[in-house]
């Protein structure tokens, strides 16, 4: 993937105002195309990561019926997802979500903290920096 190629991200939230709102946030993105597509549970979640083509997952942390992303983030990657998951919530000072990285998550974020920067951070991380040296330097 180049600094040029769109982006996919796939946010997983039962509820629909949070794309609203994600979608918002996202205006001010300053880097590629980034397309971002909802659904509601994790099934449709497995359904949309079989296509190959997302980039970035954004879990809610509680999906009904399940209790929370124990249960499914490791269904992302039984389905194959091999790319970064990120566990979002309203509130991460549980001290389960401190488990993330056990259940095949990559981070973990409050939802009042994402916004157009924490996602350039994220792809710069997780994305871009996922290329080994040797690709890196086909991108400068």
């Amino acid at each position: 993937m180049t600094t040029k190629d769109p982006l996919l991200i796939l946010l997983v939230d039962d509820d629909p105002a949070e794309f609203v709102i994600l979608e918002r946030k996202l205006a001010d993105f300053e880097g590629p195309p980034v397309t971002l597509e909802h659904v509601g549970d994790i099934d449709a979640a497995v359904a949309r990561i079989s296509g190959k083509d997302v980039d970035l997952v954004l879990l809610d942390n509680r999906l009904k019926p399940t209790v929370d992303f124990r249960e499914t983030a490791p269904k992302l990657r039984e389905a194959g997802f091999v790319g970064p998951i990120g566990i979002i919530s309203s509130d991460i000072s549980d001290a389960y979500i401190s488990e993330f990285l056990e259940y095949g998550v990559d981070f973990r974020i409050g939802k009042d903290e994402i916004d157009a920067n924490t996602i350039s951070f994220i792809v710069a991380e997780y994305i871009w920096d996922t290329l080994s040296e040797t690709c890196a330097e086909d991108l400068q």
